[in-house]
Parts: structure tokens; C-alpha cells; sequence
């Protein structure tokens, strides 16, 4: 897998989604609800998710993370380690006017959340070293 980057409705690959290092759940945030224009009104329909991730081993960096309506992203805990399902990054670059600074903004959207293997894997090795110790 790796990063894909947005760039004028073309999706360019980038460096691999694992240099970004652990990601955990942090919290989920207010979905984003549908709006009336006529009524000027909530239509009460979740038009997106969004959750709050951490990235990164020792330099950890939050973000929100923006998934569908249909994401069942809703059962994940505090710290859980995670890993974005088809990731998108989109990237924009905002120009420098009028004595403001430029910056770069990043949106990330994923189709999904999964529990990490990594962390699968890492508690099947502790398991199978404790069923070892208890077989001795």
C-alpha cells in the first residue's frame, strides 16, 4: 500500500503508508450532517465520519481522519492501533498573498478503520509464549 496523493483529480503515489509509523485511535469527532438549503435546516442524515488519529512511533502527530457515512468506525477504543482502509491524502498548497505565510494542508479520507496486524500479530506471539512457558 502506499500514500496516494491528490493532485488535480489524479491520485499519485507517494512514499508507502508505513513510513507514516503506528497510527491509534484516538477519538471519534461529530459526524458531518446534510443540509436543507431551501429550509435552512439539518437534515439529520450523516453525509460523513470523522475521527481523530495519532500517527507516528516517537514523533506523533494528530489528525482527522475523514471516512463515509457507511464506515463502522464507532466500536474502536482510546490507543487502539489501527490502519486506514484504501487511504487518500489530499494535499494543498496554499500560496503566500498579502504578507500571509504559504502552508500546505493535509486531508486525509480512508473508506474504513481495521485493527492493526501488527498488534495481531504481536499479541499471537505473546500468547503463543505463554502457552510455551505453561507447556514446560
Amino acid at each position: 500500500m502506499v500514500l496516494k496523493f491528490k493532485d488535480n483529480n489524479n491520485i499519485t503515489e507517494a512514499l508507502d503508508v508505513s513510513s507514516l509509523g503506528a497510527i491509534r485511535f484516538s477519538s471519534l469527532e461529530d459526524p458531518v450532517l446534510g443540509y436543507d438549503e431551501e429550509t435552512r435546516q439539518s437534515t439529520g442524515e450523516i453525509k460523513k465520519k470523522r475521527a481523530e488519529l495519532v500517527f507516528g512511533d516517537k514523533k506523533k502527530i494528530s489528525s482527522r481522519v475523514t471516512f463515509p457515512p457507511t464506515a463502522e468506525i464507532e466500536t474502536f477504543k482510546w490507543r487502539e492501533a489501527v490502519e486506514l482502509v484504501n487511504p487518500e491524502f489530499h494535499l494543498t498548497y496554499i500560496a503566500a498573498q498579502d504578507g500571509n505565510r504559504e502552508y500546505y494542508e493535509l486531508d486525509i479520507y480512508a473508506e474504513g478503520l481495521k485493527k492493526s496486524t501488527a498488534q495481531k500479530a504481536a499479541a499471537n506471539s505473546t500468547q503463543s509464549g505463554e502457552s510455551d512457558k505453561n507447556k514446560k
